[in-house]
Parts: C-alpha cells; structure tokens; sequence
C-alpha cells in the first residue's frame, strides 16, 4: 500500500485526536479522584489523614479547569516531536522525569507492543530512524505533561502520590483503544511496521 496521505497532516491530525482522547479521560479521572478520595477519607480512622483528602479533593476541584488547560497545551505542543529527533518535552527536569517514569512503566510494559507498531510506523511515515523515535503520545511522554502541569498545585507527598497514582489508573490504564486507534490509522495511511515491510519484500521476490 502507498502512502495516501502527506505525513505532517496525518500525524497533527492524529495527535490533536489523542490529545482531545486524553482530555475526555481526565474528565473520567476527575470523576473518579472525588470517589476515591471520599473512600479513602471515610476508611481511615486517621483525623489527618481525612483532611488530607478533603483538602486534596477541594484543591483538585478549584485547580481542575488551570490544570487540564495546562495539560493540554503542553499535550499540543508536542505534536512537534513527530517529525524531529528531539525529545518529546520542552524542559529537562530531573526530579520529574524520575515520577513519570515510574507512574508509566507499568503501562508502557503492558503496550509495549503496541507502542513498537506505532514506533515503526512512525519511522516508516517520517522517513527517521527507528532507533530515535520517542513517542510523544507515549504513556511517559503524557505521564511527564501532567506531572509537570501539577507543579503549581501546593501538594504533601502523601497527595502527591495519591493524585499519581489515581491518573495512571484512570488515564494511562486506559490508553489501549487510544493506541489501538493510531495503529490503525498509520497502518491505513500505508506507513508499515518493519515485519510487514519485510513479508512486502518477500513476497515481491
């Protein structure tokens, strides 16, 4: 299959889709936080803890609409990074590097498939090498946006976890049919992965 489309609209095309993808799931996530928190609050005899969660719930609620504004600014402005060799943040912060990474590894085991497919379709559409492609959709990649939009959110450690904990459940766990969706549509777009490349080139000889 040829490619049908011009590469830089397919892959802006597909990014402000999964950017907008992400957005409904932070609505989920927000959803959710307040379930939690009030479950975690009423399962704890703990007084402080308690008002740990409430405080945490009363300042998620009053940051919602600055935080997922932020994130998805941050999420638009890496469509970028589909097309250089850079990597998919703006800023080196170490510190946060470290979180996110470790909220996403789980995810990222768990597509990693997947995420390989859309790594070598991407090489394939963009004409770069495999060996430099950083996704800027990929869980670590979206994990390091929204730990770097909560930097102005005033958060204990304690918070802080139950806040990361709670988005790679009810954001990067749920990616599977986010991603499932731009496989398909690079591998409709005609970019290969490299085992159908070469079952291409087998058959031709």
């Amino acid at each position: 299959m040829g490619q049908q489309y011009d590469p830089r609209n397919v892959f802006t095309a597909m990014h402000h889709e999964v950017t907008s993808e992400l957005l409904h799931l932070m609505d989920g996530f927000y959803s959710n936080i307040e379930d939690a928190l009030f479950e975690l609050a009423y399962r704890n005899n703990d007084e402080a803890q308690q008002g740990r969660c409430f405080d945490l719930m009363r300042e998620m609620r009053f940051r919602r609409s600055n935080l997922i504004q932020t994130f998805a600014r941050r999420m638009q402005r890496t469509v970028q990074y589909w097309f250089n060799d850079s990597v998919p943040y703006d800023e080196h912060n170490t510190e946060l590097e470290i979180v996110a990474k470790g909220m996403s590894e789980k995810c990222a085991a768990h597509f990693k498939l997947l995420l390989q497919n859309i790594a070598e379709r991407t090489a394939y559409g963009t004409g770069r090498d495999i060996k430099n492609i950083q996704l800027p959709i990929s869980p670590y990649s979206i994990a390091y946006q929204f730990v770097c939009s909560c930097r102005s959110l005033e958060f204990d450690r304690d918070s802080i976890e139950i806040v990361q904990e709670l988005f790679a459940r009810f954001v990067l766990d749920r990616l599977g049919g986010v991603y499932g969706d731009c496989n398909q549509r690079l591998g409709d777009a005609g970019y290969g992965t490299l085992e159908e490349l070469e079952g291409t080139t087998i058959i031709s000889a």
